[in-house]
């Protein structure tokens, strides 16, 4: 199926007939989106606008997507280059959702282990630097903001510190060593960064999978960060039923018991892959494409119901469009994307209905290509 034949199937399926919807019962951002993986950079510009419209009608208010420091400062003494995030903050802002970026990846000038691309920084202060001018140009007060007035203001409100620096992948440290002192270090100095630049920005922790409540907990023993920052952030990466709502309860149960029960909780990565069979890997996370919606619908069902008590007010799907190739993390998308004979070629999967049918059913309207309410 080629991109155009694609994307008029997602228009029928946009604007086909539905039952009368209820009003809006969640927060404006609950339902987010991860666009990551080969989608992100691969696919041509005309196919990102596409597809962050897509992503918009499918009812994402909030997008997460990684944004390297590496990428835009790999010269130490060189000026950030801002192209690719002002692309990013151009295709959020005309597509009405809220823009997440996660800075995360160190350059090769300011890695502590200089041959792993996801060292932590050797000198925190110059991760900073960058978080502070990141904020100083996209915030509400922002410099692009003034320089684009042709566009809608959205500035980025939120950042997040890092992504899942409980895993050596992502925290690239040496065998034995603690990953949370080091990780509070870069959190307590990322937050007066922040700060410093626009009090109004809010500052995210990075996202904890896994065993995450029991990570969380060692975070705030060996990382001091208590009162630095203003939302934490979990990944509940499980294949048991209700799962993710049992680990968030668990998660809340741990910020509260330091002290942090009036802090926001999101749910920043939230998914299963539909690779079951299809990979000579045994991973207990594996699934169906069929289960894949289902554990989708469940897990959103579960947090919209309990959203009050657990202070959930984002909760991101892992992820837009995947390759359906080798690991399994790669068989996570709403589509299969790919290329072909130079085309930009998605097949939507079942859970991309499931998406819409439940961030439907919580937004209370079906939306157009720039995050409005097309109809109740």
């Amino acid at each position: 199926m080629r991109l155009a034949a694609a994307l008029l199937a997602t228009a029928a399926l946009l604007v086909a007939p539905t039952a009368a919807l209820a009003g809006r019962s969640v927060p404006q951002g609950f339902f987010g989106m991860n666009w990551d993986q080969e989608v992100s950079y691969r696919t041509s510009l005309p196919t990102r606008a596409e597809q962050w419209g897509n992503m918009a009608a499918a009812g994402a208010e909030a997008v997460r997507t990684p944004v390297l420091w590496s990428k835009a400062q790999p010269n130490k003494h060189g000026a950030i280059n801002w192209k690719g995030t002002d692309g990013l903050v151009t295709l959020a802002a005309e597509h009405g959702v809220e823009l997440i970026p996660v800075v995360t990846q160190a350059p090769k000038w300011d890695r502590k282990y200089a041959k792993k691309p996801f060292s932590p920084p050797s000198n925190d202060a110059a991760y900073t630097r960058y978080l502070r001018k990141l904020v100083k140009h996209y915030g509400p007060k922002g410099s692009f903001w003034k320089h684009h007035p042709e566009l809608p203001k959205l500035p980025v409100h939120s950042v997040q510190v890092w992504n899942e620096p409980s895993e050596y992948y992502q925290w690239s440290i040496p065998d034995g060593q603690d990953w949370g002192p080091g990780y509070g270090k870069l959190v307590r100095k990322s937050y007066k960064a922040i700060k410093d630049a626009d009090p109004s920005v809010k500052v995210v922790l990075a996202g904890l999978p896994n065993t995450s409540p029991q990570y969380l907990d060692h975070l705030y023993k060996t990382g001091n960060i208590h009162g630095y920052f203003n939302v934490a952030a979990i990944h509940p990466y499980t294949a048991h039923k209700h799962g993710v709502l049992t680990l968030t309860k668990q998660f809340r149960a741990v910020m509260d018991k330091h002290g942090d029960k009036g802090k926001k909780l999101w749910v920043t990565e939230l998914g299963l892959p539909a690779s079951k069979g299809k990979t000579s890997d045994n991973g207990q996370l594996q699934t169906t494409d069929q289960g894949m919606a289902d554990f989708l619908t469940e897990s959103y069902n579960d947090l919209m119901q309990h959203r009050t008590s657990l202070k959930v007010n984002h909760v991101f799907f892992y992820t837009w469009a995947s390759v359906y190739k080798g690991w399994i993390f790669k068989w996570t998308g709403l589509y299969v994307y790919n290329r072909h004979d130079g085309q930009d070629v998605f097949q939507e999967k079942p859970a991309y209905q499931a998406y819409v049918d439940v961030s439907r059913s919580g937004e209370g309207c079906t939306k157009t290509t720039t995050g409005a309410c097309a109809r109740r």
